[in-house]
């Protein structure tokens, strides 16, 4: 049986935009196309997730979402957040793996939480891990996440060449990112 999965691999910056001069901004806020006079940055690195679905369309059997960060003011490090079925049954898993449980905060409540409305509720349960990876972002990658407990490996294969993205959600980031599909 064929299990279709929605997969994709981000390289991305997330760009906290600062202030717009006021010549720039009349009270509505900033006019469209508009740059800022200051950019902090967020956070950068990379960020592949990937959801299982036991059919086209179907609801979402395990989902993980990986971060490998370079940059962010708590750090370098890797953060991988695994749920299973929506994460509220007593056998279902909500799980953050990480190397560095102060980016994991960050990354769940200043990065995700404003990205996504509830992404924090019910909360995820840190375990300490290491990471490793194989393979190239050309042909297929696989991101091994392992602690004492769990082995978490994902693996995302035929890779569409890489698409620059932009988005600017309402929580005041400006997301850049290259967007690679897997089939």
């Amino acid at each position: 049986m064929t299990i279709p999965r929605t997969s994709a691999i981000f390289l991305a910056s997330l760009l906290a935009l600062g202030s717009f001069s006021r010549a720039q901004a009349p009270t509505g806020g900033p006019p469209a196309g508009a740059r800022p006079t200051q950019t902090t940055i967020h956070i950068t690195g990379e960020n592949p997730g990937m959801r299982l679905r036991d059919r086209q369309g179907g609801p979402v059997l395990a989902e993980v979402n990986y971060w490998r960060v370079h940059w962010s003011p708590m750090g370098t490090g890797h953060v991988c957040y695994v749920t299973t079925n929506d994460g509220k049954g007593a056998s279902d898993l909500r799980l953050v793996l990480t190397d560095n449980e102060k980016l994991a905060d960050y990354v769940t409540q200043e990065t995700m939480a404003k990205l996504i409305p509830d992404f924090a509720t019910p909360p995820y349960k840190t375990v300490g891990a290491t990471f490793t990876f194989t393979g190239d972002s050309l042909v297929e990658r696989t991101e091994i996440c392992k602690s004492d407990q769990y082995t978490v490996e994902t693996t995302w294969r035929g890779l569409s060449p890489g698409n620059y993205g932009e988005m600017r959600p309402p929580n005041g980031f400006l997301m850049q990112f290259i967007i690679m599909v897997a089939k």
